[in-house]
């Protein structure tokens, strides 16, 4: 039987091939990435910020779980799961943490505590011991802590470091013990609730060798119980060189001996009322003699 004309396949045949590429195309670029996107940005913004951003995406909100942060406003997202810019399949969930703002606690009560447990009633509180100051108190034992700051009560971040006044005791008023002999000086100090450190350094002054030349704190400080004074002993007094002034003018005498490191007493008498030359002193020039010491000229 006559066959009719065959229509060309050659354009069919492209066109599909074509078409079947496409397909397949596709295909693969959905399986591969068709159906994935990426976790948006979304630190920072509110819940309900985040909530629309991850609508818009194709994605869904997972669980909302709350943390405290010092960083970040309370209500706003301070992390996500998976994280910004992760690989997620379309109308996955994405699990978000939301501020609860920073964490608050209250400074406990420590007055009348020792130090070393009020230290430790703050660490259990999550706050930080800061910086102790001593005070002197009638009411509140020595060691033990008289105030903080913040205050008792007070709500702060947790972290936060307070202060602690802390207590030195009762006050002890200082006695002058200097020119004593180290045994009654220990004695009078002791008896006041104090201790006492003796200077390895022995120094010049009015006082006898051995006696207490100086004192630190000195008289009129106040000390708490239990400080330490320390004594400074002498090794008597500084020997120098007494000019010789005799025949001199008595202001140029003075000025000499006082210059020498002298104090200077006048003996007129009745014959030296209106004399005006040294005939006499105490201690002969060239001698030595304890520096500070009187030195007497006699006017005639």
């Amino acid at each position: 039987r006559a066959r009719g004309p065959r229509r060309p396949r050659g354009p069919l045949v492209v066109v599909t091939a074509v078409l079947l590429a496409l397909g397949l195309g596709a295909g693969i670029w959905y399986i591969n990435s068709g159906q994935f996107t990426e976790v948006p940005p979304l630190l920072s913004k509110t819940e309900a910020q985040a909530r629309d951003r991850l609508e818009q995406d194709g994605l869904d909100v997972g669980r909302v779980r709350r943390a405290y942060s010092d960083t970040f406003d309370r209500g706003t997202v301070v992390g996500t799961d998976p994280k910004p810019g992760a690989r997620i399949r379309q109308n996955d969930a994405v699990d978000l943490v939301v501020s609860r703002g920073p964490k608050t606690v209250k400074v406990p009560d420590l007055r009348d505590r020792p130090l070393a447990e009020a230290r430790a009633a703050l660490k259990d509180r999550g706050l930080e011991p800061g910086m102790v100051t001593r005070e002197f108190d009638d009411e509140v034992a020595r060691g033990s802590v008289i105030s903080s700051s913040p205050g008792d009560g007070s709500t702060v971040r947790s972290g936060s470091a307070v202060a602690l006044t802390v207590s030195k005791g009762s006050p002890v008023d200082i006695p002058d013990v200097t020119g004593e002999s180290v045994e009654d000086a220990r004695a009078e100090l002791q008896e006041a609730g104090l201790k006492v450190k003796i200077a390895p350094a022995r120094v010049n002054s009015e006082f006898d060798a051995g006696q207490v030349a100086r004192q630190s704190p000195g008289e009129g400080s106040q000390a708490a119980e239990g400080d330490t004074v320390t004594l400074t002993l002498s090794k008597g007094p500084e020997m120098i060189e007494v000019p010789d002034v005799v025949g001199e003018s008595v202001d140029d005498a003075k000025d000499r001996l006082e210059a020498a490191g002298f104090e200077v007493d006048e003996d007129r008498g009745l014959l030296g009322l209106f004399g005006d030359t040294v005939k006499k002193q105490s201690v002969k020039g060239g001698d030595k003699a304890p520096k500070g010491s009187t030195i007497t000229i006699t006017i005639r």
